[in-house]
């Protein structure tokens, strides 16, 4: 299971840049995915969020998939985050749980056999074709300058400046944010898994020579709907 982490290292720089932002080449649509019919219903799963930062970002991710949805013309609703636990409870049981006993490793298996009777159940509740599992992780991002590109998205690195300070950053790679989207049919398979970068989550402090997080982050969700299109894009074809 995706755990969402704040980096507060610094850039570990490599030689790699890129002059535009492509679409992640880890994003998967299955070959035999059709688009459901218009006013057909999606439901929602909680954000899988940990931290004061990740809330605020699973909110409006939540917020912009219904906006976003709702206006290419299908019924978004969202589960009920006491009600998801209980059923994700009982599927994580049924499979005798998603982490080994010994090493606490993830049962990649076992956790999607649990993830598939969820979406079996909730489809045959609700009557719903799609259920969607979305989170906010960390992806590579390319740095040129000040620019960091990656997941279709390109920023600009956030800078805490002193009086006649200049920022300057070599060539390399670093750290951004992106959510994650899991797309599973009624039928219990997975349709989809794509990307969309949301933003940088530090800045770099001229004045203390340092990165540290930006105290912005997910001040308003301009960032997270630009992410949340990007990562509907592959598989929602207006």
């Amino acid at each position: 299971m995706r755990i969402f982490l704040v980096l507060f290292c610094a850039l570990a720089l490599q030689a790699c840049a890129l002059p535009t932002p492509p679409a992640p080449s880890d994003n998967y649509v299955a070959p035999d995915f059709t688009m459901p019919a218009r006013g057909a219903l999606i439901v929602l799963l909680p954000p899988k969020t940990t931290t004061p930062q990740a809330i605020a970002g699973g909110a409006f991710v939540v917020a912009q998939l219904h906006k976003q949805l709702t206006q290419s013309g299908y019924k978004v609703v969202a589960l009920d985050p006491d009600n998801h636990a209980l059923i994700w409870e009982q599927e994580v049981s049924a499979v005798g749980g998603i982490y080994d006993p010994a090493d606490g490793q993830l049962k990649t298996a076992a956790y999607g056999k649990a993830l598939a009777g969820l979406a079996q159940r909730i489809a045959a509740d609700t009557k719903a074709v799609l259920v969607i599992s979305h989170s906010i992780l960390g992806r590579p991002a390319a740095v040129s300058g000040t620019k960091a590109i990656w997941d279709g998205q390109s920023r600009t690195l956030p800078v805490a400046k002193t009086f006649g300070s200049e920022f300057r950053i070599s060539t390399g790679t670093s750290t951004a944010l992106s959510v994650e989207l899991l797309g599973i049919a009624g039928g219990g398979q997975v349709v989809f898994k794509t990307y969309g970068g949301i933003a940088v989550p530090y800045r770099a402090n001229m004045a203390g020579e340092k990165y540290e997080l930006r105290p912005d982050l997910f001040a308003n969700d301009g960032e997270t709907a630009d992410g949340v299109r990007l990562a509907l894009a592959p598989w929602l074809r207006n």
